[in-house]
């Protein structure tokens, strides 16, 4: 089968400026860009580029575009990325899903973005849905791999039909935009890649009010020490230990956590050094599609995200999203140049 994406597809409208507006103040800005965008677009378009070149298995996207010129640009981009895209509707009473981004060049890099989610508010499917969409899967096989994040209304309900249907699964789930779920919902996948500010939201979804201070607290004293008992936590008694139970909290600039099932012990990577940072906004999918495609093609936890914090640090020096994704090649150039 290979690995499939359900998840949004957004038309990306970007302002680069120097810095940020105050609230009723007017600002000159330094240019605009349109890309294609998304978080599911990203990460479908981040995994088919970053596989091995000789990969024989399948890359496919499960989504929603408007019957508008931002869908026909985004189902072209796809099918440019050798994406499968005869899952992903068209629908005629909605516009394709917008994002408006800010990138602060002067100062940081960082962005700020708005969804307007358009057809992603379809991205919904009924359990008979479901198994039409996937009724083709040999369901012998185990290596099947499905991505999920919150751009659309509800992950969980599907996560629970491949959990119920489809065991044979692995499950990844980024919670990005962070939405709060029951804590035995936690549980239903394999795979959890967040960022610092996620990592603590689930905190605060699932624990009670002291230990949340006390957590805090502990961030303010020491940020990558106190990150790295979040991910012990998440990890040991959040996690289903059935599963392979990765967590992966990406820290920016400071590095990244992980820990598994496996090897319980949480493990750190540093953050490679780049001369500039021009644009951030597809770093954090650049950073899943590469963890996903090392995973899925047998490397280990530790090699899948000592790839992906290169094939992040190559994406954060190119303007835009899907495609300031580097491919495959350009990764393991860069890799063995640096680890020489």
């Amino acid at each position: 089968m290979g690995i499939t994406v359900i998840g949004s597809l957004n038309y990306d409208l970007v302002t680069y400026t120097d810095r940020i507006p105050e609230a009723g103040e007017t600002f000159k800005a330094n240019s605009f860009e349109t890309h294609t965008g998304g978080k599911g677009l990203n990460q479908t378009v981040a995994i088919s580029k970053l596989k091995q070149i000789d990969a024989g298995y399948k890359i496919q996207m499960v989504g929603n575009v408007g019957k508008d010129a931002f869908g026909e640009q985004l189902l072209g981009y796809l099918k440019k990325n050798n994406v499968e895209t005869s899952n992903v509707g068209t629908q005629s009473d909605v516009s394709t899903g917008v994002a408006t981004i800010l990138v602060e060049e002067k100062m940081s890099g960082q962005n700020r973005i708005l969804i307007t989610e358009g057809a992603n508010g379809k991205t919904t499917y009924t359990d008979d849905e479901l198994a039409k969409i996937f009724n083709n899967d040999d369901d012998s096989e185990s290596n099947h791999m499905i991505v999920f994040q919150h751009e659309i209304p509800d992950p969980v309900s599907m996560m629970k039909w491949f959990n119920a249907n489809k065991k044979n699964y692995t499950i990844v789930y980024n919670p990005s935009p962070f939405h709060p779920l029951q804590k035995e919902d936690w549980s239903l996948f394999d795979v959890l890649v967040v960022n610092e500010i996620e990592s603590l939201q689930i905190i605060k979804n699932i624990y009670p009010q002291n230990y949340v201070d006390m957590v805090e607290t502990s961030i303010k004293n020491g940020f990558v020490e106190a990150y790295f008992k979040i991910c012990e936590e998440l990890q040991k008694n959040v996690m289903n230990a059935t599963k392979l139970a990765i967590v992966i909290i990406t820290l920016g600039s400071q590095g990244v956590l992980f820990s598994s099932a496996e090897n319980q012990t949480v493990q750190y990577l540093p953050a490679i050094q780049v001369e500039k940072v021009v644009d951030t906004t597809g770093a954090g999918d650049t950073f899943l599609g590469g963890v996903v495609t090392q995973l899925y093609q047998g490397k280990s936890l530790k090699q899948a995200i000592q790839f992906s914090t290169f094939a992040s640090s190559l994406t954060i020096q190119t303007p835009g999203a899907a495609e300031s994704i580097p491919y495959y090649p350009d990764v393991v150039s860069n890799m063995n140049s640096n680890l020489k």
